[in-house]
């Protein structure tokens, strides 16, 4: 899909996302790489016209940007925030497969005015039919090894993913709390739950291993049971943390040490003494 042209309205001056950087760019790319043809199959998933499959993980390496000498790549929070904001304008739409997230552009023919499957990649007359064959299969080809290369390379980033160091306390919880959950954003009870953890001033290491022991232990009644919002979570980190502030505290032995007094020259004593050494008469004896 990287042939070929797309159309780009004018109106896209218009709207709020002209203003977005981030999250435009990430829109003129799912347009750019969507499929332009219903019926595509990659590795078992069938892509209709305005389609698009790719992993958080690419798309943060797809939307690096300049900085210095080198690239920054963006954070998968940031790039699920701008999904999110996608989603919200219903200009895209989300489902999650084995093989990364398929995202489909809501209105793709519209933007692309089609009146004609040809209009998304123009051939020339002379061009021979063959030869169309051999560069379709051959983009065929290259998608699907795209896509396998892209879930090996997927997996070995999950063995050893780290939060990133740029996220803040909120993203590192977010992101968390929606691994474990399955989802692609939190809804506003979920970010006010965070928020008021956060104001506990919970240290952010107990806070992400608590999340991973609630799920870990958490013990679904049936299967349609399971942690469905972050006020759950909340409760159980406030539990962990108020038994951690109030454990028993170890008893002091406050039986001292037996140390023998020693015997202490009173001063009338002394005077007494140094009298007798130097012949004075003391105490009118």
């Amino acid at each position: 899909m990287s042939t070929g042209w797309v159309k780009l309205h004018r109106k896209i001056l218009e709207h709020e996302l002209w203003n977005d950087v981030t999250t435009f760019r990430l829109f003129t790319l799912l347009v750019m790489r969507a499929s332009h043809q219903d019926g595509f199959k990659m590795n078992g998933v069938v892509l209709n016209k305005g389609q698009y499959i790719r992993s958080y993980s690419k798309l943060c390496e797809d939307l690096a940007y300049k900085e210095g000498r080198g690239l920054k790549k963006l954070s998968k929070s940031t790039i699920m925030r701008s999904i999110k904001k996608l989603v919200t304008n219903n200009i895209i739409t989300v489902s999650e497969t084995e093989l990364g997230t398929l995202f489909t552009i809501v209105k793709y023919e519209s933007y692309q005015e089609f009146s004609s499957d040809h209009e998304t990649e123009p051939r020339t007359e002379e061009e021979p039919i063959a030869e169309r064959r051999r560069n379709e299969s051959g983009t065929k080809s290259e998608l699907y090894q795209e896509l396998k290369n892209l879930r090996i390379k997927e997996e070995e980033e999950e063995k050893r993913a780290s939060v990133e160091n740029d996220l803040t306390p909120f993203q590192q919880i977010e992101e968390k709390y929606l691994s474990r959950k399955g989802g692609l954003m939190l809804t506003p009870k979920d970010s006010a739950a965070i928020e008021r953890i956060l104001k506990e001033r919970i240290p952010l290491e107990n806070i992400l291993v608590w999340i991973d022991e609630v799920f870990d232990q958490y013990q679904p009644k049936h299967r349609a049971d399971s942690i469905k919002s972050f006020a759950y979570l909340e409760s159980a980190i406030l539990d962990r943390w108020h038994a951690q502030l109030h454990q028993p505290q170890p008893l002091k032995n406050n039986v001292s040490e037996f140390k023998p007094k020693q015997h202490r020259q009173s001063n009338l004593d002394a005077l007494a003494q140094y009298a007798k050494e130097n012949g004075i008469k003391f105490g009118g004896g």
